[in-house]
């Protein structure tokens, strides 16, 4: 049985899952025994007034004197505005801290990432940290978790550029996409999301939404020129079929290799110098 999206938050706050499935219960129905609690939230009887009194040690209920025992559940706004605050509290003392120790570790060439969401985390993070470039290659699904990041960072002026074999959302900056449908692509395509900024750091990874989707994030720029050129091919391949004028996107996207190329391109070979025949 799925537990209810209010105790996966709590959880993720920091709650146990008992404590989270007895606030859940509180909230339904208060005022309650730990004997109510226990049937309603499937905690065991042994442990319930330990859970209670967690509970209301840490203000997400409050405890009625009598015989026996009754608690309600703390009205959820407070408890945000409670939870707000410590977490608040929390990050200024550790932010203080870091200040004090003066110093960071060394940023690793290439590490991996496990689990969809620290997939999309890491994703975000490269996003809201870009200054001048972005090329993005995913899903519909994956875009329109990115998507407040993006239009961030359009704001900021960051040129941007995203393709798609599935029809995307309304997005800033260059957006390419054969507009095909999700459901079907997924029956023989998985989901990947590739994310380059400015040229330096790049995710790939898979972003099936489980635990198990694994992706590297790379701070090495070669490992962005071959990710950045898959994805301008993909684009190249599209313009070929559409007829859409793709030049000037690629001359951002590529830079100067772009110009030097066509310059080579252009070039008549040289002719080799005749050989001169000796007299026989």
């Amino acid at each position: 049985m799925a537990e209810p999206d209010l105790v996966s938050a709590l959880v993720e706050l920091g709650f146990s899952l008992n404590e989270s499935r007895a606030y859940h219960a509180l909230l339904r129905e208060s005022p309650a025994t730990g004997y109510e609690v226990a049937a309603r939230a499937r905690i065991p009887r042994s442990a319930v007034y330990g859970v209670l009194r967690r509970l209301v040690a840490a203000g997400a209920a409050r405890s009625i004197a009598g015989t026996p025992e009754r608690f309600v559940a703390a009205p959820a706004e407070e408890l945000l505005t409670i939870l707000r605050k410590r977490f608040d509290s929390s990050t200024g003392t550790f932010e203080r801290a870091l200040r004090e120790l003066d110093t960071s570790p060394p940023v690793p060439d290439a590490y991996s990432v496990r689990g969809y969401k620290r997939i999309l985390e890491e994703a975000e993070r490269l996003v809201s940290g870009s200054s001048s470039r972005l090329v993005l290659s995913g899903w519909p699904r994956e875009m329109l978790i990115l998507l407040p990041e993006l239009k961030a960072a359009s704001r900021r002026g960051v040129f941007l550029v995203a393709f798609s074999h599935a029809a995307l959302p309304t997005m800033p900056g260059q957006v390419f996409s054969y507009g095909l449908d999700e459901a079907r692509l997924e029956k023989f395509w998985k989901h990947r999301l590739v994310v380059v900024a400015d040229d330096t750091r790049t995710l790939i990874g898979a972003t099936e939404s489980g635990d198990h989707d694994q992706a590297v994030v790379s701070e090495m720029a070669p490992i962005a020129e071959v990710a950045t050129s898959q994805i301008a091919l993909d684009i190249t391949l599209l313009s070929q079929r559409t007829g859409r004028d793709v030049q000037p996107v690629m001359e951002r996207m590529l830079g100067d290799r772009v110009g030097s190329l066509d310059e080579l391109l252009g070039q008549e070979p040289e002719k080799p110098a005749p050989r001169r025949r000796g007299r026989a």
